[in-house]
Order: structure tokens, then sequence, then C-alpha cells
């Protein structure tokens, strides 16, 4: 009896261990956005259940101040291979939503806003 609670104990702390490392690349992380090749603001990552959402965490204009602290990033999940699908980015100073993708590489978060037919893109560097 002994012997099967040290086996599954293990095979438990194994488990969960796979997990951690299972855990999203973009789980916990730093992002500093751009808009038009310009730095605007720094983005935190946060994932629960499978789902990750973006709060601005601060800016570098006294005009997104009031922003901080938004979620701007909402329900997105992972494809597989740095692909992201299924969430909405808010446009914080528009207070609109658009649908979003991203793709990750590497350091490099390329991140697509779509409403309707019409797109717009942002690449975000890791902090």
């Amino acid at each position: 009896m002994k012997l099967f609670a040290k086996t599954t104990l293990a095979v438990a702390g194994i488990s969960l261990a796979s997990m951690a490392f299972a855990a999203d690349p973009l789980h916990n992380t730093t992002w500093q956005t751009f808009d038009e090749g310009q730095p605007k603001g720094v983005v935190k990552i946060t994932e629960s259940n499978g789902v990750l959402t973006g709060k601005l965490i601060s800016t570098n204009s006294e005009k997104g101040k009031k922003h901080v602290g938004m979620t701007i990033i909402s329900g997105l999940k992972a494809d597989g291979g740095g692909k992201y699908s299924g969430g909405t980015i808010t446009d914080p100073e528009k207070n609109k939503d658009y649908r979003m993708t991203a793709n990750l590489s590497g350091s490099t978060l390329k991140l697509k806003g779509y409403i309707g037919p019409f797109s717009r893109s942002q690449t975000w560097k890791k902090k």
C-alpha cells in the first residue's frame, strides 16, 4: 500500500510539473506597445483557465494615464504554434472593441484587430 501511495504522489508531482512547463508563453509577460512606430504603453498579459487577458499597466503619454489599469485584451486563446485568436482588443482612446488575432515569434508579438473587412496591425516587443 505504501508503494502505491508513493507512486501516486510521484505521478501527481510529475503531472503538476508538466502543467507548469506547458503554461502558455504569453502567460505572465509584459509587453511594450507601439503605435505608428512610437512606444505607447506597457501591457501585462495573464492567463486564467486557458484565456489570456491584457491590462495596460503604464503609458508614455499624459492623455493615456487615465486608461492605466484598463483591460485592453480579453478572451484570447492559444491555437498552438505561437498563434492566438478568439479575443478582443480595445482601443482605450476610442473605447471601441475589435476582434483580434496575434502571432508570437520570439520576443515579438504581432497583433491584428478587425472590424468588418478592415484591419489594423501593431507589433509589440517583450519587456
